[in-house]
């Protein structure tokens, strides 16, 4: 059965007459489905006119258990009188108004959450709890005490938050003992961050012969202090340590980056052209680099070195009588000319031809057979001397 408190301000003698109205009254305002209200008894209350009553909320039938949800239902809304969150409407011209509701007896036990500023970050689970021999109103009596001793107990830093409920397992607010129930959480990020629980957990256990920072003239003694099993936990955590100096071996990029690359060297088959059965010329030795002309070499002008073939491939020198093949590919390799030589503008020199002998025009010399004529030169550039 559940049992409550409350007082009146009217003599008994005035109320005896009232008991069926009074039980009604207080049905009308927390009564269940399948429950009935039973005033037990009407006492007065010291030397004043005051009387103070005591109800009961019974199954009905008796032999019937309140239903579970009508019970969870019921539970909140005492504990809301007796918080004064709500108020306990009764026939104000016989009864008057009813004042310091207490709860006696409530099946397994009652939570209590005090009025506490808003918390922006929601509480996700109690860190640790201890047990005080006080009763839930008079912890209430003293609650804004309680929080400051606490904080100062727990070395809780300016922005971190402390919040407790109270539970009495006998479901009353006047028996002692109490515990209480507490967490710690943090303006700026909610839950505290690993390393600041440790440093949390490490002052609870070490606290108990400062009782917490409590007042034992008014608290008493701090009982059965337990951690959570998840604020346990960091007492064993490692702490993270800084990962080794990494190797001088290069690193996976999740994003690789492209260096560009150059073409393969043009195969012979396809790229180089055939050798010239009316040229002598020697093919340039495999161990000397080509280079084109520079000035010490003749009033030619320069050119950019070509892309060297692979060491093992050497092209076989162009034939001065036959028109260079021109690479189907790697064009942007080779500079692009969109005529002919033979169709160049007077106003152009002429590309300069390139010999791979051992002599300047030893290709050209040697040659047996009609030689076709000259290009003619450019009158910006002087013969040699």
């Amino acid at each position: 059965s559940v049992r409550a408190y409350f007082k009146l301000q009217k003599p008994v003698s005035e109320l005896v007459q009232y008991v069926e109205k009074l039980e009604y009254d207080i049905y009308e305002e927390i009564g269940m489905p399948a429950t009935k209200v039973v005033v037990l008894s009407m006492h007065q209350s010291g030397a004043s006119n005051s009387t103070d009553v005591v109800f009961g909320l019974l199954s009905d039938p008796i032999s019937s258990p309140i239903n579970p949800v009508s019970l969870s239902v019921l539970r909140s809304s005492l504990i809301e009188l007796f918080l004064q969150q709500s108020n306990l409407t009764l026939t104000t011209s016989i009864f008057g108004q009813p004042s310091k509701f207490e709860i006696l007896k409530f099946p397994k036990g009652i939570t209590v959450i005090p009025v506490q500023p808003a918390f922006m970050w929601p509480i996700t689970q109690m860190l640790f709890n201890f047990t005080l021999n006080n009763s839930i109103a008079e912890i209430l009596a003293n609650f804004i005490q309680l929080k400051d001793q606490l904080k100062y107990g727990l070395r809780l830093r300016p922005y971190e938050n402390l919040f407790v409920q109270l539970t009495n397992q006998k479901g009353s607010t006047i028996s002692s003992p109490v515990i209480i129930q507490a967490s710690v959480t943090s303006s700026d990020f909610g839950n505290l961050l690993p390393q600041r629980l440790k440093q949390l957990a490490q002052t609870i256990t070490e606290s108990p012969a400062k009782n917490l920072g409590l007042n034992n003239s008014v608290f008493g003694k701090v009982k059965s202090i337990s951690l959570s099993s998840y604020l346990k936990g960091t007492l064993h955590a490692t702490a993270p340590t800084a990962s080794p100096a990494p190797s001088p071996e290069p690193s996976i990029s999740p994003h690789p980056s492209f260096r560009p690359t150059h073409p393969p060297a043009s195969s012979p088959k396809s790229h180089h052209p055939q050798p010239c059965r009316k040229c002598k010329a020697a093919s340039p030795s495999g161990n000397s680099p080509l280079h084109s002309p520079g000035p010490e070499s003749g009033p030619y002008p320069s050119f950019p070195p070509l892309i060297s073939p692979a060491p093992s491939t050497i092209a076989p020198p162009p034939c001065p009588y036959s028109r260079p093949a021109t690479p189907r590919s790697h064009s942007n390799l080779t500079p692009h000319h969109p005529h002919s030589t033979s169709q160049l503008s007077p106003d152009l020199p002429p590309l300069p031809s390139v010999s791979y002998g051992s002599h300047p025009g030893q290709g050209i010399d040697s040659v047996k057979g009609p030689v076709s004529a000259p290009l003619a030169q450019s009158p910006s550039v002087q013969s040699p001397s």
